[in-house]
C-alpha cells in the first residue's frame, strides 16, 4: 500500500528542470515514475537533440522546449517542484568579485529566483545544485520578497558541491535567519557519480514531499 502511495505521490508531481542542455535527469526522474516533465533550454540545438534523445528511448510525453529561465512563460504555481544543475553557477561565471558581482549578474540571477518562486506552487520546492556556496547565495535566496525556507547539505571530495533545497511558504519569521545546514541530505551520494549526474537521480523527491 506504501509502495502506490508513493508511486501516486510521483505521477501527481509537475516537476520542471532548468537549462537542461542534453542531460539525462528528466529520462532518469522518468524512470522513478514522475512522469509529468517539463524541461527548458535556451539553445534550440540542445532542445532538438534531447527531443530526438527521448523518442529514440520512447519517451515521448517528455516536454522539452526552448525557455529563457530569465523569463519563465508559464502561469503562475504550476509545478510542485524546480529543478537546476548548475545553471544558476553559469550566470556568475566573470562576474567579478563573488563577496562583490556584477549588477548584472545579480540581476539575472533575481530574475531567475523571482520566476521560480513564482511559478511553484504553494510549499513546492526548488531544488538546486551548485558550486555557490552558502555565504554567496544567502542574500539572494533570502531576499525580503521571498516566502521559502532555506536548507543545504555538501558533498564530493576535494570541491564541494552544494545541494539546497527551498521550500515555497515555509520562511521563519526571522527574516535574518541562517540557512539551514542538513546534517543528513535526502540524497544517497557517491563520490564516482558526481561526473555522470547519477547523483541527482538518487534525489528522493517523496521524503522532501512528506516533510512539507
Amino acid at each position: 500500500m506504501l509502495d502506490n502511495a508513493l508511486i501516486e505521490v510521483r505521477i501527481l508531481l509537475q516537476v520542471l528542470e532548468l537549462g537542461c542542455g542534453n542531460s539525462q535527469l528528466c529520462d532518469e526522474l522518468y524512470k522513478e515514475g514522475i512522469t509529468d516533465l517539463t524541461s527548458i533550454d535556451l539553445s534550440s540545438v540542445a532542445v532538438a537533440k534531447m527531443q530526438k534523445r527521448l523518442l529514440s528511448k520512447g519517451l515521448k510525453d517528455i516536454k522539452v522546449m526552448e525557455g529563457d529561465m530569465l523569463n519563465l512563460s508559464f502561469t503562475d504555481e504550476s509545478f510542485d517542484v524546480v529543478i537546476e544543475k548548475g545553471t544558476m553557477d553559469v550566470l556568475f561565471v566573470d562576474s567579478g568579485d563573488p563577496w562583490n558581482p556584477r549588477l548584472e549578474a545579480v540581476n539575472k540571477a533575481m530574475a531567475m529566483l523571482q520566476g521560480v518562486h513564482r511559478v511553484l506552487k504553494p510549499n513546492g520546492i526548488f531544488i538546486s545544485i551548485a558550486f555557490g556556496q552558502p555565504h554567496f547565495r544567502r542574500p539572494l535566496f533570502n531576499a525580503p520578497e521571498f516566502t521559502w525556507s532555506i536548507e543545504y547539505s555538501t558533498f564530493g571530495d576535494g570541491f564541494h558541491y552544494f545541494f539546497y533545497i527551498l521550500r515555497k511558504g515555509c520562511r521563519s519569521l526571522d527574516s535574518d535567519a541562517d540557512m539551514n545546514k542538513v546534517e543528513t541530505p535526502s540524497i544517497c551520494l557517491y563520490q564516482d557519480e558526481l561526473d555522470n549526474e547519477d547523483y541527482l537521480f538518487r534525489t528522493n523527491i517523496d521524503e522532501m514531499d512528506d516533510e512539507r
